[in-house]
C-alpha cells in the first residue's frame, strides 16, 4: 500500500477517535506540535526511520519526548505506529491530520510572504481583514523573502495576489521593453 494511502487511513482513524472523545482541536495541537519537533530534530526522524532500533526503544523515546505534552490518545496513537512499524510516517501522519481538521472546521490556509517581519499587531490586523474578506477561519503562515523589496505576496487555495515591489518593478521592466516611441516626421 502506498504511503499516501497509509497516512490518511491512520490520520482519518485518529480524527474520528478525537471528535468521538471530543478532543479534536487538542489532538490538532498535539499534531503540530509533533510536526514542530520533527522539523526541529533530525535525530527524532532518523531514530523513527531506523530499522535496526527496537520498537521499545522507540516507544521510549517517544514517550520521554511528548509524554506531558500531549494527550493520551495521541501518545498511544504514536505508540500504535511504532508497533505497527508506521513510525516513519509519524510526520506525515500529523500533517495529514491537520490538513483533515482544517478542511472539517472550514479553517483555510493562508500563507502571506513580506520583505520584512511583521509583528504581532500587524499580523492580528491583517488576520481579521483576510477572515472578513474570505467569510471563513483562516491559519496564517508568515513568511520573509527579502526579495520582494516591500509589499507582500499572498497564498490561498492555490491562488496568488502578489501587491511586492519587486512584481511591480517587473511589469514596469516588461513595460518599457516594448518600444512604443513612433517617428512623427
Amino acid at each position: 500500500m502506498n504511503s499516501y494511502k497509509l497516512q490518511t487511513r491512520y490520520a482519518q482513524s485518529l480524527f474520528d477517535l478525537s471528535q468521538e472523545q471530543g478532543i479534536s482541536s487538542k489532538v490538532y495541537e498535539d499534531m503540530l506540535l509533533v510536526m514542530q519537533v520533527c522539523v526541529e530534530n533530525h535525530e527524532l526522524r532518523t531514530i523513527l526511520k531506523n530499522p535496526v532500533i527496537k520498537s521499545d526503544n522507540k516507544k521510549a523515546i517517544v514517550n520521554d519526548i511528548f509524554q506531558n505534552h500531549v494527550q493520551e490518545l495521541s501518545l498511544a496513537f504514536m505508540d500504535l505506529l511504532i508497533v505497527k512499524r508506521r513510525d516513519v510516517l509519524l510526520y506525515e501522519i500529523a500533517e495529514k491530520y491537520t490538513e483533515i481538521f482544517k478542511e472539517f472546521n472550514g479553517i483555510k490556509t493562508v500563507l502571506i510572504s513580506t520583505a520584512t517581519a511583521l509583528d504581532d499587531k500587524e499580523t492580528e490586523l491583517l488576520k481579521n481583514k483576510i477572515e472578513t474578506e474570505l467569510g471563513s477561519k483562516i491559519d496564517l503562515q508568515t513568511k520573509v523573502n527579502p526579495k520582494l523589496i516591500g509589499g507582500f505576496c499572498l497564498l490561498v487555495d492555490g491562488m496568488q495576489y502578489d501587491a511586492s515591489f519587486m512584481n511591480q518593478i517587473a511589469k514596469l521592466k516588461k513595460e518599457f521593453t516594448k518600444n512604443v516611441y513612433e517617428k512623427v516626421f
